[in-house]
């Protein structure tokens, strides 16, 4: 039980550090993270927290590392081959040379194998925190690839070069033919046991899309268990785990772009999932990296403070080491493949490319995973120095957090926006409220009409937008314009055969309820109001003895038997009532129309027209009152109309983009809300026809 409430206390700090981000923007997510996991060390069931690295590597970052995959198309690995091969061996094995010499160097008293273990543990970047860190600020085209693709695959690079540094360690001997072959197996197995089981994975999910009784139930969670499968698979048979749930995430992205309108409801959902198991995954990585801080602390105190500052000047050291490494690499790389990621050679560019690769070197998930995976014995002997490299390697991790986040925003522009925020809503709202005019223009039943408005109008729920501080005396200026018009149309109606009784008290039930509508009133006086409603059905029910609906109805048939007068008012009351009902369907169409003018107007007139829509609910309550149906029931609305509804929104968008009156930016924003809003309405209602 205690790990189930691990599980859920870390998802809780997870989403208490997403809401304390938006106040603090300047600070990256990351670190907020890790603050919060500081924070969260003051719980008991994290007091003394331990990770198991294996489990960690499993559950966490071979499903991180199948979503990366799946960001990868067959073709950019084709394409970008050299290049993947450049930053994820070349780079970190210059990286690791680098870090192992300058630690032997300084550390002198440990193994060279150790040395190295230290840089294959921190030679592993995290592209994930740089994204987060870069948030509006814009990275040169082609750099932000390069660092997607060195993250994806150097960790992999990581974890054979510290499996083979604490294998010479244990045998006390190396063999440089036998290194060379062990890392290429171990790589190249990876690769292959991913691809060829995720291929076998794939045609079953692909047979069972056909084949299954309920394909959602079993293909999607297939697809979420794929990576943690892979991973096992490729542990077992002795190959990296992490490459191998990589080429499963790329056979993936291959399968999906090769049957893109296949199960298209399976993939819009189980690409919803990913992505939120993604952003949790994420933030828990430095959750963690938060709960592992009073270890951390204990370990300072337990070195003291002359250890300590020498182990933290030697973290300081590999990460200028690191730095100035990659920034080495980048500032004389000649090769012509290379130019698209790191611009050409000699230039100012390819200077402040280099600079910018060199800062953007963070470390994260990967590294600690690795650092806390070391062994405490080897050969029946405690591994020596282990308790050090796990603090370097923790101060590595932290120092690279802090200095990306302190210097990328000095060295970054900030990212031109395409469109600003009101550009956007003031295009959806116009987009939507044309829409409407379409609706109310082409349906003719009333009900389903305003399903499709209200559908239509919870589209500018996107974002929330705040009120004008005009914006009541606008809504009671339209209530007061459109009731007179609707008096006006009662007036017509005595012409045309209504009853003048009826219409009079429509007319005096119109100018009560509607004017002052119950939504303005103060919240007392409407709770005063049930409160004497409650009363005065209570004392009638007790009167008549008639507290259930057999009761009732039996009361009413002896009263019309004993009463001819109240069966005569009775009779009356129901004649009243139907040619009440009709007027009232009437009044119904005849607001539609007013409302359609003033919402035509208005958009002419680049009006906020959020107006529009409340007094379109005030009339609604009024409509409903008049009908005696307090109780909203369900409309049954055919797909096709929302279909159509939909297709309007879409032709608006277009002659507006051909007429140049909205961004490209913009248009492709809306068309995407589009796609997701018709997607999930069409998904509902086709569970509501399956219930």
């Amino acid at each position: 039980m205690s790990q189930l409430y691990l599980i859920a206390l870390l998802l809780i700090a997870v989403i208490a550090a997403n809401i304390i981000n938006p106040f603090i923007p300047r600070v990256p997510e990351a670190l907020v993270l890790i603050a919060v996991g500081g924070l969260f060390t003051f719980i008991p069931v994290f007091q003394n927290f331990t990770l198991n690295p294996e489990f960690f590597l499993f559950l966490i970052i071979a499903p991180l590392m199948f979503q990366e995959g799946q960001g990868i198309s067959f073709t950019t690995m084709k394409k970008n081959f050299n290049a993947i091969i450049q930053l994820s061996v070349i780079l970190a094995l210059f990286v690791v040379a680098i870090v192992a010499l300058i630690t032997d160097k300084i550390q002198s008293e440990w193994p060279l194998t150790l040395a190295i273990a230290l840089a294959a543990i921190v030679v592993p970047t995290d592209a994930v925190a740089v994204n987060s860190m870069t948030t509006g600020l814009k990275v040169p085209k082609g750099l932000d690839h390069s660092l997607e693709l060195e993250s994806l695959f150097n960790d992999a690079t990581g974890i054979v070069l510290l499996d083979l540094a604490l294998t010479v360690y244990q045998q006390g001997s190396f063999n440089l033919v036998d290194g060379v072959t062990h890392f290429i197996l171990v790589a190249l197995g990876g690769l292959v046991v991913g691809a060829l089981a995720s291929g076998l994975i794939v045609a079953l999910r692909l047979y069972l899309s056909f084949h299954a009784s309920s394909a959602q139930a079993t293909t999607i969670p297939l697809n979420i268990l794929t990576p943690f499968a892979i991973y096992l698979l490729a542990k077992h048979m002795g190959v990296s785990g992490i490459l191998a749930v990589v080429a499963a995430g790329i056979v993936h992205n291959y399968e999906q772009s090769r049957l893109q309108l296949i199960a298209t409801e399976s993939r819009v959902v189980s690409g919803t999932i990913w992505q939120t198991l993604t952003t949790l995954l994420n933030g828990i990585v430095f959750v963690i990296l938060g709960l592992s801080l009073p270890k951390i602390l204990k370990l300072i105190g337990d070195f003291g403070f002359e250890k300590s500052f020498g182990l933290f000047g030697l973290a300081l050291i590999i990460y200028i080491a690191m730095f100035v490494g990659r920034f080495l690499w980048v500032s004389y790389q000649k090769q012509e493949r290379l130019t698209g990621f790191f611009g050409r050679h000699g230039t100012k560019d390819r200077a402040k490319r280099a600079q910018i690769f060199g800062v953007a070197g963070v470390h994260g998930a990967v590294t600690l995973a690795l650092a806390m995976s070391l062994p405490k014995t080897v050969n029946g002997q405690p591994l020596p120095f282990a308790n050090e490299i796990l603090l370097v390697a923790t101060l590595v991790i932290l120092i690279s957090l802090i200095i990306a986040a302190l210097v990328l925003p000095r060295i970054l522009d900030e990212e031109e926006q395409v469109y600003t925020e009101s550009e956007l809503n003031h295009a959806r709202t116009a987009m939507i409220d044309s829409a409407i005019i379409k609706v109310e223009q082409r349906v003719r039943n009333h009900a389903v009409k305003t399903a499709i408005v209200q559908t239509l109008q919870t589209q500018k729920l996107t974002v929330a937008q705040p009120k004008k501080s005009h914006h009541e005396e606008e809504t009671l200026l339209l209530l007061n314009r459109v009731s007179d018009d609707l008096q006006e149309r009662l007036d017509e109606m005595i012409g045309e055969g209504y009853d003048q009784d009826v219409i009079e008290r429509y007319s005096r039930f119109l100018q009560r309820a509607l004017l002052s509508p119950a939504t303005s009133r103060h919240p007392l006086a409407r709770t005063k109001q049930k409160l004497h409603r409650w009363r005065h059905e209570f004392s009638w029910h007790f009167k008549t003895r008639t507290f259930t609906k057999k009761q009732r109805i039996r009361y009413q048939e002896r009263l019309m038997v004993n009463n001819p007068k109240v069966a005569a008012k009775v009779a009356q009351w129901k004649d009243g009532r139907e040619a009440m009902l009709r007027l009232n369907e009437d009044m119904q169409h005849a607001a539609d129309r007013f409302l359609t003018a003033a919402l035509e107007e208005e958009l002419a007139a680049h009006e906020n027209t959020e107006n529009v829509a409340d007094v379109r609910r005030l009339l609604e309550r009024f409509f409903r009152i008049v009908a005696h149906d307090y109780r909203k029931e369900h409309v049954s609305v055919n797909a096709s109309e929302y279909i159509q509804a939909f297709a309007d929104e879409y032709s608006f968008l277009s002659t507006q983009l051909a007429a140049g009156k909205v961004k490209s930016a913009v248009a492709n924003e809306l068309y995407t809300e589009i796609n997701q809003a018709q997607t999930l309405l069409l998904m509902e209602q086709g569970s509501e026809t399956e219930s």
